[in-house]
């Protein structure tokens, strides 16, 4: 451990971190920052490395307008590696400025596919490696009747579009498919359908604020009733529980790269930074800045392609498993695990055998799930939401 009486004379690489602590999705920023923060103390704790980090921390409060000035800030101070954005918006919003740089964005978050920048890293999971281990388990566990909801915007609707192909594929029927804005929290005409017809699992692709009330108001509801629902989530996680509140009647299912309960070790030695939720938010960003210290002290040289490359090679070993980046599509491979919440926590019921290698244009993937029978996959046509 460094000496803290005497200056720490090694140079120093500045990054930024992007990620609102505010508004509706506040909980899933929050946790990523925390995540960042604990994982640059250790980094420069490490007398061993030859660089320590800096950062420039940037709130853009849930306004999607302070993405765009929020990335000029940091590319005009010189930063290359940016660490952050929650959202899918949010990360389309500043590719463009990312690509005119020569910037590379670390993209922690699990998001809905379809992408693959050369000026993104995708380390927070794709739905060959959430949504389609999820649906499986949800067509054998469940059953054929699912109810799709989202946030309106590119999350929400690609999650449900691919939902959808991939139920229809393997004879489900979809029985609705709804969307609210960010931050929207009036839900009583749709659970009184819900309650009136329930459905074997209602897939979630809400997010913040909007999720949490729409998962009370079903609880209460279901509770009154006595049912017992499903309900699906790839991005629900333990930093957002207290948000939700105590859950009676639902039964929540969430899937990704980590949960508490799959390394108590780890979690509660993070506890020396201060009280710490370990979602996969968490762990996700904490990793990201671990894997790229870990680079920059191999290679010796901050660029971002210096960095891709020494990664294309080197796989790095994490709280998360092993990460391997492809040079292929910028994403990596991923453990993938689905949980259940009991008595406020999350517990792992099925995990898949090893790392899923990403697919996030599902070029490769076979969409049938192997418990149902296979139908032939529907020709592409326009579909009405409704």
């Amino acid at each position: 451990m460094p000496n803290l009486l005497t200056p720490d004379l090694r140079p120093s690489i500045t990054v930024g971190f992007l990620l609102s602590t505010e508004g509706t999705y506040r909980r899933m920023g929050r946790s990523a920052l925390l995540g960042l923060q604990d994982a640059l103390a250790e980094i420069n704790a490490d007398a061993r490395r030859n660089v320590k980090l800096e950062a420039i921390c940037v709130d853009p409060q849930g306004d999607p307008a302070r993405y765009s000035t929020g990335i000029a800030q940091l590319l005009g101070a010189g930063v290359r590696h940016i660490f952050g954005t929650t959202l899918s918006a949010s990360r389309k919003e500043i590719i463009p400025d990312l690509d005119q740089h020569g910037a590379l964005l670390w993209y922690s978050s699990p998001y809905e596919g379809y992408e693959s920048s050369e000026n993104v890293l995708y380390l927070g999971g794709c739905p060959n490696q959430t949504l389609l281990p999820l649906l499986r388990y949800a067509l054998g566990q469940f059953g054929r009747r699912a109810f799709l909801l989202g946030s309106n915007y590119v999350w929400g609707w690609e999650s449900n579009r691919i939902a959808r192909e991939v139920l229809e594929a393997n004879g489900a029927e979809v029985l609705g498919e709804k969307y609210w804005h960010l931050g929207a929290t009036g839900f009583d005409t749709l659970i009184e359908g819900l309650i009136q017809d329930p459905p074997a699992f209602v897939l979630n692709n809400l997010v913040g604020e909007s999720s949490y009330a729409f998962l009370q108001q079903l609880d209460r509801a279901c509770a009154r009733q006595g049912l017992r629902l499903p309900v699906l989530s790839c991005n629900l996680t333990e930093a957002e529980l207290d948000g939700v509140g105590p859950i009676q009647a639902l039964r929540l299912l969430s899937c990704g790269p980590f949960f508490e309960t799959l390394n108590p070790a780890f979690c509660e030695g993070q506890q020396s930074h201060g009280p710490r939720t370990c979602s996969h938010y968490y762990t996700s960003a904490y990793t990201a800045l671990r894997v790229f210290a870990d680079a920059l002290h191999a290679s010796d040289d901050a660029s971002p392609k210096a960095i891709c490359e020494h990664l294309y090679g080197h796989p790095v070993a994490s709280v998360l498993g092993t990460v391997s980046l492809s040079a292929r599509n910028h994403h990596s491979a991923l453990a993938s695990h689905i949980a259940e919440l009991r008595e406020g926590r999350f517990h792992v019921v099925q995990s898949a055998p090893q790392p899923i290698a990403a697919d996030p244009y599902l070029t490769v993937t076979d969409v049938h799930a192997d418990v149902v029978d296979r139908h032939a996959t529907p020709a592409p046509r326009l579909r009405i939401v409704k």
